[in-house]
């Protein structure tokens, strides 16, 4: 299934391009947030804390909203969240103190809580299942583009201005939430989206539920994401001297690899299932950390995130993949606790790799990779026969093979 059919699947190219549009403002701010906040004030813990914010907000609205987007429908649930990037972004032009900056970030959190279940759902709703693999690999490599050129734009910004950058994402989201209002339309409910039985809603409820292990590998993603959000910028300010501008290069660098990793990524996923990929990029994932630790230049710098990026962005797509094929009921409560899954990851990896890195910057990295190869074992040894049993009792699902 190429990627050219997947984008004339009616309602596709819409929900793409608002994800693009997000993830090209957000990407924006990236690069500057750390060196901002610090100019306010923030020590090394509070932007931890700033990071862990947006998270937990994400985490507490994440499956209220995707549970909400099941009855009211994805489109409203989109402006919503679109609507509060614009918010977030202006309360950050005008900061003067380091609580408006929290209060900016708590903003964010929520509108992202609300945009990347909603667009996840509205991915697995207009696709079919045989559709879903390249889909979700399209998805990713969406994302990655407003990754490649966000930052780069966002630290020319800064160069002007920080409040120059924070405006221009500002609007950037208003033509996005435009853009859903006008453009997008609501799909049609799939007869296996109904009656979605009351156990799938309180899922985790159910540990023994297979479906438990994916929102663990969830959780992984963006709890090394969160590790490298938390260190990457004091790292190499500190051992390479670099500002905003580098990091900004970085970052694209980094999304320039995602796109080319989820280019892939479906064919990948098609030919060997999801299974084995999650299994390769936690490993690939626990290695780049590992060998950041000894990073001293450029050189030493790029290969190691090209490796972990590699990794990452293979476990992403295969995890969104597997969850949406095991889940027959409607899919946006269940994305919506992936998500929660995913915000806890970003509350917990920051504060972990920050308190590490406070010990010594090289434990930051050891210590992820640790975390990441010893899930690696676990869902090696444990999730993967469960998952691949072809009668596996789902809640609220038909049993399905991994």
């Amino acid at each position: 299934m190429s990627f050219r059919e997947i984008i004339k699947v009616p309602g596709v190219s819409s929900v793409l391009f608002t994800l693009f549009m997000v993830a090209f403002g957000f990407g924006i701010v990236l690069p500057i947030l750390p060196f901002y906040v610090t100019s306010l004030g923030a020590k090394p813990f509070e932007l931890g804390l700033l990071t862990a914010t947006f998270a937990f907000v994400s985490l507490v609205v994440s499956p209220v909203l995707g549970k909400w987007s099941d009855t009211v429908g994805r489109k409203k649930i989109l402006l919503f969240g679109t609507a509060g990037f614009v918010l977030s972004y202006l309360i950050f032009a005008v900061s003067d103190s380091l609580w408006m900056t929290f209060l900016a970030r708590a903003v964010e959190g929520a509108a992202a809580g609300a945009i990347f279940p909603s667009c996840v759902s509205l991915i697995s709703d207009l696709t079919s299942e045989k559709q879903r693999g390249a889909a979700m690999g399209l998805f990713g490599m969406t994302f990655s583009l407003g990754f490649i050129f966000g930052p780069a734009f966002g630290g020319l910004a800064s160069g002007i201005s920080v409040q120059a950058a924070f405006l221009l994402s500002a609007a950037l989201a208003c033509a996005n939430f435009a853009a859903v209002y006008f453009r997008l339309e609501e799909p049609k409910e799939k007869m296996e989206s109904r009656d979605l039985p009351q156990k799938e809603i309180t899922l985790l409820q159910h540990l023994s539920s297979p479906l438990l292990f994916l929102f663990l590998s969830a959780f992984m993603i963006t709890f090394m994401i969160g590790g490298i959000d938390a260190t990457l910028a004091l790292y190499t300010a500190e051992k390479l001297g670099f500002g905003s501008t580098e990091v900004g290069l970085i970052f694209t660098f980094i999304g320039l690899l995602i796109m080319v990793m989820q280019f892939v990524g479906g064919a990948l996923i098609n030919r060997f299932g999801e299974l084995a990929m999650i299994r390769v990029g936690l490993v690939l994932s626990g290695l780049g950390f590992f060998l950041l630790q000894f990073a001293t230049d450029w050189s030493g710098l790029l290969a190691p995130l090209a490796i972990f990026v590699a990794g990452n962005a293979t476990v992403f797509p295969s995890v969104s993949s597997l969850i949406t094929k095991k889940v027959t009921a409607r899919r946006g409560a269940v994305l919506g606790l992936a998500g929660s899954f995913n915000s806890l990851g970003q509350v917990i990896g920051p504060l972990f790799a920050g308190f590490l890195y406070g010990i010594h910057h090289s434990y930051a990295f050891l210590g992820n990779a640790v975390v990441i190869w010893g899930y690696a074992v676990l869902f090696s040894l444990v999730a993967v026969p469960v998952l691949m049993k072809p009668n596996v009792p789902l809640p609220g699902g038909k049993a399905k093979s991994g």
